[in-house]
């Protein structure tokens, strides 16, 4: 018993010396500032990994060891502060914030937060306000020339029409080419799905409306801020999803205050057409008949129907008739100046935020409505966001975020269909008045017999409308224990439904079938991602000179696409449009699950806060992938060097940083291509339309000559990157400059390689090309003057790439990256860019001059041949940002230099006497070239000739409408007034005022609408084609802004 006793007695004096060697430090952590208590600031006792972190009071607790001397307070976006130990256990610290370095804190890949400096690889940071001040609905759009390597392209002035975005250089052929679209760290869909019509048609991108890129359900308004990660290396962490790079969008979040902060934002827009293509207003619709030009009338006869009148032929689509002044009763109309309007717009959003010590909210409500320049069009957004962060203990945390969008509108035909409004409003000649638009009857008048639409008749009766529902969001769960242990699962969710209706009315040539008997098409599309992380972070240090900081974890994503259309065609009843009043009814549906899962890690080693290394990798497995092997890793690994921590170097000498990033990551393939299936199948001989299944009442399924042959080989495109870079800044960071150059090459490039026939397949879609991108990118920034209450920033952008398809299929030197035209078309070809334009050229000597034949005319060349390049040699923005007390003015500028686009309006409009160069018709030509006896030719030519043949597209080489293309435009130019007012400070914090003019002036080479437009939206790899694009607009935007 004593024993015992004496062994409790000598614990206990073991214990009490034990404990006596450790103390116990509290106190509370708050900014400087404001004085408000910082939670999550990392508590760490210098050259141990002892620490810990303050509480949502900005409170801590800490036992440290009796030899422990210093404290290290770290916290984003304020500057470290190190604390030696006194003899007292209470710590009361302030931190002060480190403007420079919260700007050099960026969100990176699966939502991590890291500061810029030790990053080794190119991100560009862009703040929500720039977003929301550019006053564009679509987020993506809002981008345009904030950024080095940054393209955008736009789909014309159309409410609701796409926007596609390009991240240096497209790295696929087949696959998507734009980056992911990440929110609060969580993938979101940003789909543009075009409109099939039951059967197909030959390519969804040229056949009818421009349909939404799926961010633009996101509020500009929601976004706090955009990190850029350009290249493989910024987002190789998301595998397989990440080879043309992603954009991480942070959204706003509640903040802990006194009282409810309500934000109220009120805008209206104005806007009208930028640029049309010129046109002749003097002569009339006509043709030349036995050289004399001759009138002909464009309406029919009494019963209102074209081609049923004996005496009637309807008109022409030429404008090669008489002077108008000549005919009696004609005069000239402005046709585009009737059409289009001066459109208008309304966004408002309310917002509502608080929260206490434990709890944080945010609650905004958004509604833009936007019409269009032209009419009938609009498009509708509503957008209810709700998020919320709170702690249940100290150590636990849980927050989440849900968002509903309601959009759509009305759109038109646009482009390449006989609908199209801009193909009748151009081709329109000058004698017919578009007004009305439809005979008494409601049958349509239109100038042509032959097949195109009345824009009026378009916009009015054959709208196309779609109504989306879409739910976004996430909840996730933390524990935060220590700082070198954190776990966060994460469960997010994107979820729409896409209703679509379009229709054509009898008497319409605007369907595929162009026969005048109407048409219905419904559209029903739904899709669902389910994404699932589980993530473990910590961070401590190994030595007192080398830190760690780790992230860990797991990825689930479950993707689920279908879609249903139907069609009816020959409508019995005008203006009843339901499948019950169609003759013959048409269908499709198509269902695509795609599932993947992941393991990922990442390593960031700091030495002495002057060189850091990252290395990442991510092993993936998915469903898409080829049965022989479904998974793949993609390594990654980066070093940052900040040499002005290493050498002394003068004052003026801020900041040096040399970083190289080396990186793979992956294009996922098309779903279902690993493994060959049935399908209905068409059987034909060559001479008859053939046998298509149902036959007979009997449904049938197997393959045809259009089945593809699968392969089990299957894997995912694989983008490997190099890069270099080298970071500047000068007199006290005043100046800074960020240059980049980096190489890129994507190998296993998915191909449909063609078969023969012999195989019973058409193709066989495998892993056989390769492609680089080569480039260099700058981006400048400085303080020109920087005062108590003027300041004047400058910023410059500018980036160039040189794209080469250096391998395809074996055998194979060339192909078509989408069917379309044909002449031109975009292909792929060894040797040149890609999607570089292809199609007919002129026949040549030697010296490159054109053959001329015995007409006067030159011919084409035998073979199709390289055309140009479409994307530009270089691009390059410049920003300018003025402040003088409340006042603000910021102006950006936007340049391209090159890139080639076929301007096949252009040639059509020559064609049909229609362009305002085809008006000089009196006299005669000679076009450069020489003879076959080689002088040079000197025959003469009608302006018929020149313009229909030679400058049109009427036989005429292809070449001679490519137009290389440069422009300078003003993009944004903003002017804010903000004010506090004191009368009224107990109710109003703060009073914003301004105006914004988008698009306000274009200086360029190109004879047609804004080129910076697409014919085939987002949902296509392919740009450089103009046919009757829609125009762009030209917008202003008028602006309050109120904070309770």
């Amino acid at each position: 018993m004593k024993k015992t006793l004496l062994s409790i007695a000598l614990m206990l004096v073991v214990s009490i010396a034990a404990i006596a060697q450790k103390r116990t430090i509290t106190g509370t952590v708050t900014a400087k500032e404001d004085k408000q208590p910082l939670p999550g600031v990392s508590i760490l006792v210098k050259g141990t990994s002892v620490g810990t972190q303050t509480d949502l009071n900005g409170k801590y607790t800490l036992s440290v060891p009796e030899e422990a001397h210093t404290l290290i307070y770290t916290y984003i976006g304020y500057t470290t502060k190190e604390v030696p130990l006194g003899k007292g256990n209470v710590i009361n610290v302030e931190l002060i914030s480190d403007a420079q370095q919260l700007g050099e804190v960026v969100v990176t890949a699966l939502g991590i937060s890291r500061q810029k400096k030790s990053l080794g690889y190119a991100v560009t940071d862009i703040k929500g306000d720039d977003l929301k001040r550019s006053g564009e609905v679509n987020i993506i759009e809002s981008l345009s020339a904030k950024s080095a390597g940054v393209q955008v392209t736009g789909s014309g002035g159309t409410p609701g029409a796409s926007s596609k975005i390009v991240l240096r250089a497209p790295a696929t052929i087949t696959g998507d080419v734009q980056p992911l679209i990440v929110v609060d760290g969580v993938p979101i869909d940003n789909t543009t799905t075009q409109t099939t019509a039951g059967d197909y048609p030959f390519n969804q991108n040229l056949s009818g409306v421009n349909n939404s890129n799926r961010a633009i359900d996101l509020n500009p308004d929601d976004i706090e801020s955009v990190t850029i990660l350009k290249g493989p290396a910024a987002a190789a962490l998301y595998g397989a999803k990440a080879g043309n790079g992603a954009i991480v969008y942070t959204t706003k979040r509640g903040k802990s205050r006194k009282g409810l902060g309500i934000n109220l934002g009120q805008t209206f827009e104005i806007a009208n057409v930028t640029q049309l293509p010129p046109r002749q207003s003097t002569y009339a619709q006509g043709t030349i008949q036995n050289g004399v030009p001759t009138y002909f009338t464009a309406d029919p006869g009494p019963d209102h129907i074209y081609n049923t009148d004996d005496d009637i032929s309807g008109g022409t689509s030429a404008s090669w008739g008489p002077l108008i002044s000549s005919v009696p009763g004609l005069s000239s109309h402005d046709n585009a100046d009737v059409f289009f309007k001066t459109s208008t717009a309304n966004t408002t959003n309310l917002s509502f935020d608080g929260g206490s010590d434990k709890v944080t909210y945010r609650f905004a409500i958004g509604n833009t409505y936007q019409n269009g320049v032209v009419p009938g069009t609009n498009f509708k957004r509503t957008s209810f966001r709700l998020t919320a962060d709170g702690y249940l203990k100290d150590w636990l945390k849980v927050g989440g975020t849900a968002n509903y969008i309601k959009s759509g509108g009305q759109r038109v035909q646009n482009g390449s269909t006989l609908g199209g409004v801009m193909l009748g409003l151009m081709r329109m000649p000058a004698s017919f008045d578009i007004n009305p638009y439809t005979f008494d009857n409601g049958f349509q008048r239109t100038y042509f017999s032959a097949g195109y639409d009345n824009p009026f008749y378009t916009a009015y009766e054959n709208p196309f409308n779609d109504n989306v529902n879409r739910i976004l969001g996430n909840i996730y769960i933390s524990y935060l224990g220590k700082p070198w242990f954190n776990v966060t699962y994460k469960l997010g969710v994107d979820t729409y439904s896409d209703d679509r209706r379009q229709v054509f009315a009898i008497s319409s040539w605007g369907n595929d079938a162009a026969d005048q008997t109407g048409q219905v098409n419904y559209g029903s599309i739904t899709n669902r991602d389910i994404n699932s992380d589980l993530i473990f972070t910590g961070s401590g240090e190994i030595t007192k000179d080398i830190t760690l900081n780790y992230t860990a974890g797991h990825n689930v994503n479950s993707s689920n696409f279908g879609s249903l259309y139907s069609r009816g065609t020959v409508l019995s009843i005008p203006n009843f449009y339901d499948l019950s009043n169609a003759a013959n009814l048409y269908s499709s549906t198509s269902k695509t699950r795609k599932y993947t899962w992941a393991l990922f890690g990442q390593l960031d080693f700091g030495f002495r806060d002057m060189l850091f290394l990252t290395v990442s990798g991510r092993n993936e497995w998915s469903s898409t992938f080829g049965a022989s092997k479904n998974n793949f890793f993609y390594p990654s690994a980066s070093v940052s060097w900040l040499f002005n921590q290493t050498f002394k170097l003068p004052d003026w000498f801020t900041f040096g940083k040399f970083r190289y990033a080396y990186s793979q990551a992956g294009i996922s393939p098309v779903p279902y291509q690993a493994a060959t299936f049935f399908k209905v199948p068409i059987f034909t001989d060559g001479f008859t339309n053939g046998i298509s299944f149902p036959y007979g009442g009997v449904s049938g399924f197997g393959y045809d000559v259009l089945s593809n042959l699968g392969s089990e080989n299957l894997k995912p495109e694989r983008v490997t990157g190099n890069e270099l870079g080298l970071n500047l800044k000068f007199i006290k960071n005043r100046i800074n400059l960020d240059l980049t150059w980096y190489n890129q090459e994507t190998k296993d490039v998915l191909l449909f390689r063609p078969l023969a026939s012999s195989t019973g397949f058409a193709s066989v879609y495998g892993n056989s090309g390769k492609l680089r991108n080569r480039g260099f990118e700058v981006e400048a920034n400085a303080d020109i003057y920087k005062g108590t209450d003027f300041n004047w920033n400058l910023g410059i952008t500018w980036a160039r790439n040189r794209s080469e398809v250096l391998k395809l299929a074996d055998g194979v030197d060339q192909f078509e990256v989408e069917t379309g035209f044909g002449d031109p078309g975009a292909y792929a070809i060894v040797g040149q860019p890609l999607g570089v334009l292809y199609g007919s050229k002129w026949a040549r000597d030697d010296k490159g001059n054109l053959l001329i034949d015995d007409s006067g005319l030159p011919f084409q060349a035998d073979q199709f041949g390289p055309l140009g390049n479409p994307w530009p040699d270089w691009t390059g923005g410049i920003r300018n940002t003025f402040s003088y007390k409340g006042v603000s003015l910021n102006v950006l500028f936007d340049i391209r230099h090159g890139g080639s686009i076929w301007n096949g309006t252009q040639a059509r409009l020559n064609r049909l006497g229609r362009s305002e160069a085809s008006a000089d018709r009196e006299r005669t030509y000679i076009v450069p070239g020489v003879k076959s006896d080689g002088t040079p030719n000197d025959i003469p030519i009608s302006a018929f000739a020149y313009y229909n043949f030679y400058l049109g597209d009427n036989g005429s080489a292809v070449e001679q409408n490519i137009v290389d293309v440069n422009w300078f435009r003003v993009r944004e130019i903003t002017l804010g007034y903000t004010f506090h007012p004191k009368a009224w400070e107990k109710y109003v914090q703060s009073i914003g005022f301004n105006v914004t003019g988008r698009n306000l002036f274009l200086s360029t080479n190109y004879n047609g609408v804004d080129p910076e437009t697409s014919l085939t939206g987002a949902g296509s790899n392919i740009q450089g084609f103009d046919y009757f694009n829609n125009p762009g607009a030209r917008s202003f935007i008028f602006g309050i802004n109120l904070g309770f």
